[in-house]
């Protein structure tokens, strides 16, 4: 979820276990305003899965590693060029 930390440090979200349909879910709730007169608007609610979140994680570990490979692409490009 992007801007967690700091959503929570605001105190802007939170996370919970809620019962639905009598089976327990992990929600997120994260506080929501109306842009024009910053009155309080009903929260959002997002369901999550603990697999869901690890999907997300390893997802973004893939990203760091091909983001890493690229720049090490470019760095030995630039040193190349450097070096004429």
């Amino acid at each position: 979820m992007q801007n967690y930390k700091a959503l929570k440090a605001a105190s802007k979200v939170f996370v919970r276990k809620q019962a639905v349909d009598n089976i327990e879910e992990l929600q997120v709730v994260k506080k929501c305003y109306n842009s024009d007169t910053g009155e309080a608007a009903d929260d959002s609610v997002k369901s999550y899965t603990l697999s869901e979140v690890k999907r997300e994680i390893d997802q973004c570990k893939s990203e760091v590693i091909k983001q890493q490979s690229s720049q090490g692409e470019w760095e030995a490009l630039e040193t190349d060029l450097k070096a004429l």
